[in-house]
């Protein structure tokens, strides 16, 4: 998780995205990032990214309580997401996630409103 490699591929993902939630904890002048105030993150706002699938360092981010991927294009919901033991709240509204996701802990409190199957011409 600390490694240097992880860090700078997780900092050149959220430029890509303008993903506020990590980049105020980026030390531009130096291109580097606070990894302690990373990995104590708990709140991370990935609403729409125009996502297609979930970051694969999201499901390193431990502390993360409450997590927001509305408004995406995702299609489904890796069972990684589990690995985030102190989510508490997760939104997934407006995408198009129409597989099961019952394998979320009971304890979330889900937001899936909206979802909906992808047409053709969505592709």
């Amino acid at each position: 998780m600390q490694s240097d490699d992880f860090v700078n591929e997780l900092l050149d993902w959220a430029n890509k995205h303008q993903v506020d939630d990590i980049l105020k904890l980026c030390d531009i002048k130096n291109n580097s990032m606070n990894k302690n105030a990373l990995l104590s993150l708990q709140s991370l706002d990935l609403s729409s990214k125009k996502l297609h699938l979930l970051p694969v360092f999201l499901f390193e981010l431990v502390s993360i309580e409450n997590l927001n991927l509305s408004h995406n294009q995702l299609k489904e919901l890796p069972q990684e997401i589990t690995q985030l033991k102190k989510l508490k709240n997760l939104d997934i509204s407006w995408n198009h996630i129409v597989h099961n996701i019952d394998f979320l802990p009971s304890k979330i409190i889900l937001n899936s409103a909206w979802n909906r199957p992808v047409n053709k011409k969505d592709n």
